[in-house]
Formats: structure tokens, sequence, C-alpha cells
């Protein structure tokens, strides 16, 4: 008996303390957002408690608020939720206010409809964390406007110091981009699937690469990398068909897997003297590649490193090799 009266007067004393997330709906653009009373912050929510299924209703152009205000309490809408607009093909432009920090997973999955992100700050949007490589509403939508003017000609921010991951994720839109040398990290995925993106140059200042971040810029024909990178990811450039020649600066002491997978435009490429590595199928499929230039510290070619590189007529392999990979050079003919 004593038990249970102990048991019931913790009950009694807990729930005051416990407090539970409710739900509001916009009845304008009929977004939910979910929030807990007590506390400052709320997030765009799907569809109900456990479910998938984005708000059906909202549809057309859709601007997330920055603050709800619920009986006097004013909230913040700091994240946008997983799935909070799945499936909502009817849904063709978000706007996207600059008090988001965060996107959950596949928050805009199957909104096929969506053909525009616009946003009030470029800064505001580089410091957003997406929960998955489709979190990024450009995935689908492809083109990013500040305000009604869509971004073409990218500037980022000197405030900057990293590029985040799939920040830039599917903006075909984008033509050129201006990484300032604050920026010293370029993040997973940030540009890949910008395929309006042409040239790009990066400054001193960035000293690592990360997985995919340009994958499928089919459109980009040059890039420079400088002195200061020391490590680019696995796939940094898989795709990039219209790339043409390639450095790998000295201070670079690995190349990744399948780095230059596919790359079909890439005719020749010099690889530093501080490189040790080169990864597995890291120029697999480069068909139109005729010229390589090993480095002379270069330890270990990959598996498959070479495969399919049909237009390779002579490579010089130094006498630093120990290791060379299962079919490194094979349909080399």
């Amino acid at each position: 008996m004593k038990t249970k009266q102990l048991f019931i007067t913790l009950l009694a004393v807990l729930l005051p303390l416990t407090s539970w997330a409710d739900i509001w709906q916009d009845p304008e653009t009929k977004v939910n957002y979910e929030y807990t009373p007590g506390k400052s912050e709320a997030s765009v929510k799907a569809g109900g408690y456990y479910s998938y299924a984005g708000s059906p209703d909202a549809t057309g152009n859709i601007v997330i608020l920055s603050k709800i205000t619920i009986d006097g309490k004013e909230y913040t809408v700091s994240s946008i939720g997983d799935f909070a607009f799945y499936g909502c093909s009817g849904l063709t432009s978000v706007t996207i206010p600059s008090s988001i920090t965060s996107i959950g997973i596949s928050p805009f999955y199957g909104c096929s409809g969506l053909t525009s992100v616009h946003i009030l700050d470029v800064d505001a949007w580089c410091n957003i964390s997406f929960g998955s490589s489709d979190a990024n509403p450009l995935s689908y939508a492809h083109h990013l406007y500040l305000g009604d003017e869509e971004i073409k000609d990218l500037v980022i921010p000197n405030s900057v110091t990293s590029i985040r991951y799939y920040v830039f994720s599917g903006c075909s839109g984008l033509t050129s981009v201006t990484i300032p040398n604050s920026v010293t990290s370029i993040g997973q995925g940030a540009f890949s699937y910008c395929s309006g993106l042409t040239s790009l140059m990066i400054p001193n200042s960035v000293t690592s690469i990360g997985i995919s971040a340009f994958e499928s810029c089919n459109g980009l024909t040059s890039v420079t990398i400088p002195n200061s990178v020391t490590s680019i990811g696995d796939r940094a450039f898989e795709f990039c068909e219209s790339l043409t020649a390639v450095t790998i600066p000295n201070s670079v002491t690995s190349i990744g897997s399948e780095i230059f997978q596919y790359c079909y435009g890439l005719t020749s490429v010099t690889i530093g003297n501080s490189v040790t590595s080169i990864g597995d199928n890291a120029f697999w499929g480069c068909s139109g590649l005729t010229s390589v230039t090993i480095g002379n510290s270069v330890t270990r070619i990959g598996n498959s490193a070479f495969s399919g590189c049909s237009g390779l007529t002579s490579v010089t392999i130094p006498n630093s090799v120990t290791s060379i990979g299962q079919y490194a050079f094979v349909l080399c003919i």
C-alpha cells in the first residue's frame, strides 16, 4: 500500500513538469507547426502524429512562417521536420525564413510540382543543417531565389567559414560560384548536381573537399584546386563529364575512390608529388584520358583505378609504386 501511495505521489509531482507537443495549422497555407507549450521553438510538422504524410492541403506558393503565436506565446520556427511536405505534389514554391537552422529527412519527397525555393539571406541558408541527401528542396525545385530574383552568380558571404553538407545540391540554375577566403571546408554533396556550373576557383583557404562535393556537375569544364587542399573525398568530381584537365596539387596526400569516375571529357591529369595513394576506380571510365602524370610519392594504385580509360596510350609508373590493384588498367585499349 505504501509503495502504491509513493508511486501516486511521484506521479502527481512529475505530471505538472511534463509538457506535450501540440500542432497548430496555419489557416492560410495549411502548413502544420509543432510546438511545445512553455518552450520557445517550433517546427514544421508532417500531417499528423507518427504520420509520413505531408499536409495534403499545402499547395501552391507556400511561405513558411518565421514565428507563430499561440495563446499569447511566441515560438520561433527553427526547423522543418522529417517528411513535412511528403507527397505534396501541388506545392509549386516554398519560401524558407532565415530562422530555419535544420531541415530533416526527406521533407519534400514527392513534391513533383516544386519549381522554386525562395530565401531571404544567403548567410542563413549556408548555415542550415540538412538531415539527408534529399532534404534540400533544391533537389526538386533546382532554382534558388533571393527574394524574387534567381541566384545564378552565387557570392558566398565572408561570414561563412564552412559550406555545409548538401547546401546547394541540385541547384542547376547556378552558373558561377564565388567562394571567399573565409571558407576552410566544402562539405559532402555541397554542390552536387549543379549542372549549370561551368567553372570553379577554390580559394587558398580551403583545406578539405568533401565526399561527392561536386558530383554530377556535368557542365563544369575547369576547376582550380589550390595548394591548401590536403584531402579530397570519394566521388568528389564523379560524373563531371565536361571536365577536361585536372591538376592535383602537392598538398594532397591521397586521391579518394571514384573521385573522377565517369569524367568522359577528361584528357589530362597531373598528380602531385605528395600523393601516396590513388583510390579504387579513381578514373574509371575516363575514356577521353590520353595523358597521366603520376607523382613520385605514389605507392599504391587502387583496383580498377584507370579501368576503361580507352584513350590512354602510355603511362609512366614511378619507382615508388609497390602495389597495383586488380584491373587497374583493364580495357585501356
